[in-house]
């Protein structure tokens, strides 16, 4: 949850985001904050995220909170601890009263100087029917991989087709849980796919990338962030 919200604070400060754009997203949306952790220390990140969580725990529309530890980075992890932060609010007009509330919090800037964000996306099902990531993984040893990618210039058509062939291929795979797409207020596209383990994910991985169908999926789109994170 709090982490995340820090996260917003940055992403308005330096990326330029609006609210108007954000206010295009309705209903519950889903914040996805990938978090490299500066020099690798873990126990200084958990200490200065540990105010943010208790100050604002009461924070009105946070309606769950996730921080996964990632194992896999496509296409090549880096040497510093990646976490994989998720927090669902009830509406992005409470995300955005939370994040304009946190921006002159002293915490806060100290938690900054803790990490690198390698994404920091709020999105929304691209289907508009609701989600609750819950409801598909609850369990220690399951796994979330989360993807933020577009489609290459001149492929924006060709995007729903592709997709469509390749995750029949992926729900095939033995420990496959869901998949779900997602979408940014600014048309980024965010996949979120549930494993039941990660020895059946880096099988599926293994068999999936000797497919054509991933090869075509996956030359058509530009990818910003890719995490498969494990539930402790």
């Amino acid at each position: 949850m709090l982490k995340a919200l820090a996260l917003s604070t940055a992403f308005a400060l330096t990326a330029g985001a609006t609210l108007a754009e954000e206010a295009t997203l309705t209903g519950p949306v889903y914040e996805i904050a990938i978090q490299e952790v500066k020099n690798g220390d873990v126990a200084d990140w958990t200490a200065a995220r540990a105010p943010l969580l208790e100050g604002l725990a009461q924070t009105p529309g946070v309606e769950k909170d996730w921080t996964l530890r990632a194992f896999f980075t496509f296409p090549e992890p880096g040497p510093l601890p990646v976490y994989v932060g998720l927090t669902r609010w009830s509406s992005i007009e409470d995300f955005n009263a939370a994040s304009a509330a946190m921006m002159t919090m002293p915490v806060v800037q100290s938690f900054f100087e803790k990490v690198n964000m390698q994404a920091f996306v709020q999105v929304a099902p691209a289907d508009g029917q609701p989600f609750i990531l819950e409801d598909h993984i609850n369990a220690p040893g399951q796994v979330l991989e989360v993807a933020v990618r577009t489609p290459k210039p001149g492929e924006e058509g060709s995007f729903d087709a592709a997709r469509a062939v390749f995750f029949e291929r992926v729900a095939e795979q033995p420990g496959y849980i869901f998949d779900r797409e997602f979408v940014t207020a600014d048309g980024q596209r965010v996949v979120m796919i549930g494993w039941e383990s990660q020895p059946q994910f880096m099988a599926a991985l293994g068999a999936l990338s000797q497919m054509p169908e991933m090869g075509a999926f996956f030359g058509i789109i530009d990818a910003t962030a890719y995490q498969a994170a494990i539930v402790e």
